[in-house]
């Protein structure tokens, strides 16, 4: 009788169905996945792996992307730490400390560049980055190489990844350093935001 319900077993792992494998999406379908919603937030884990230390540092925290506005960017370990950044403005909190325009054209750049690639606005990355899309049946990926100053100076490459979200953006630096973030729980926000969260963003 054992002998028969191991048989019986073995015979329902073989016939069962095997999983269907995803189908490669084309950069169309990522970049109309990537900004279909107005507004969302996420989780994510960072890691930092410098050169001549043996651990990565981490850090982890929550993200706050409305694409009419700009992106917040808490990190809340290893310690409190706010960004928000519109395409007028770059602005940083410490703590629950008072929040501190940072008056730097080359640091608006960046965020304007943060807001592109977090956007999916592939126009304006187009910018700044060389673009190489490449699409399989284990996802997506979406390699940007620097074009010109200030950004070849201090990236390598810059890579996002995933299936049916984004799932990671991977930074390789020109000092030999690399940072990887790994994103989950991807949320849609309803609006217009509460005022807590609008003075994220105010002008």
């Amino acid at each position: 009788m054992r002998r028969w319900l191991s048989l019986a077993l073995l015979l329902t792992t073989v016939l069962s169905p095997l999983p269907l494998q995803a189908a490669a999406m084309t950069q169309a379908e990522v970049r109309q996945l990537l900004s279909e919603q107005p507004a969302q937030r996420a989780r994510f884990e960072q890691e930092k792996q410098v050169a001549g230390l043996s651990q990565p540092l981490r850090a982890s925290g929550e993200l706050l992307l409305v694409r009419s506005k700009g992106l917040w960017w808490h990190q809340q370990a290893p310690f409190d730490l706010a960004l928000s950044l519109t395409d007028q403005r770059m602005s940083q909190r410490v703590g629950q400390g008072r929040a501190e325009v940072i008056d730097n054209p080359q640091l608006l750049e960046f965020s304007k560049m943060l807001l592109a690639l977090f956007g999916s606005n592939e126009q304006a990355l187009a910018r700044y980055f060389d673009l190489d899309f490449q699409s399989g049946e284990q996802g997506w990926a979406l390699t940007l190489t620097p074009l010109a100053s200030p950004l070849d100076k201090v990236f390598a490459k810059l890579t996002l990844s995933g299936r049916e979200q984004l799932d990671k953006l991977s930074i390789a630096d020109r000092q030999g350093d690399e940072t990887r973030i790994h994103f989950s729980r991807w949320q849609a926000v309803t609006l217009p935001l509460p005022p807590e969260q609008e003075a994220y963003f105010a002008r």
